[in-house]
């Protein structure tokens, strides 16, 4: 019996507030906006090239910077031919910060391959985390981004001319 009382002068009490909210309330309109803009595009404007080299009789790495500088380690010969790849991107307006990712890859010639880890640098110069990514504010309209990459040579790596992607994709921060 107490349950039940206790339960209806639960109700009584809520009613009786929204009774008094509602002789009491005001109301005003709030103006409310909301703005879509663009995705970030990217398109390559430069293939990336790690050049031509001869290779080791252990694993090693060549190394090109986002940045242009390149290097080999252990008895890697570079020979030349290298370009660092460059990619736009434009969508994002200025002050919008922007952040790219370099997704490594795989070069294969026949059967062989090699892997590509990416890196990149933003149009401020700053050069990317270990990680493959830069991240810049944006001046506005189309930008371009420095790519760069790690490829993992093998040990007596056989010739040809090896080929593959690397994905790189750009976006809001």
């Amino acid at each position: 019996m107490f349950k039940k009382m206790n339960f209806k002068a639960i109700v009584l009490s809520s009613v009786m507030f929204v009774l008094c909210f509602a002789v009491n309330a005001s109301a005003t309109p709030i103006n409310t906006t909301a703005t879509v803009v663009t995705s970030v595009t990217v398109a390559e404007v430069t293939p990336f090239n790690f050049g031509s080299f001869v290779p080791d009789t252990s694993i090693q790495t060549v190394t090109f910077n986002a940045g242009g500088t390149i290097g080999a380690t252990g008895g890697i010969v570079l020979l030349g031919g290298e370009v660092g790849g460059v990619a736009s991107t434009s969508g994002p307006s200025a002050a919008d910060t922007v952040q790219v990712f370099v997704t490594g890859g795989l070069l294969t010639s026949g059967g062989n391959n090699m892997t590509v880890a990416g890196n990149c640098m933003g149009p401020g110069g700053a050069l990317g985390t270990n990680d493959g990514s830069c991240t810049f504010t944006s001046a506005g309209g189309t930008e371009n981004v420095q790519i760069g990459g790690v490829l993992t040579v093998g040990a007596n790596q056989p010739t040809g001319v090896y080929t593959g992607t690397i994905e790189v994709t750009a976006g809001f921060f």
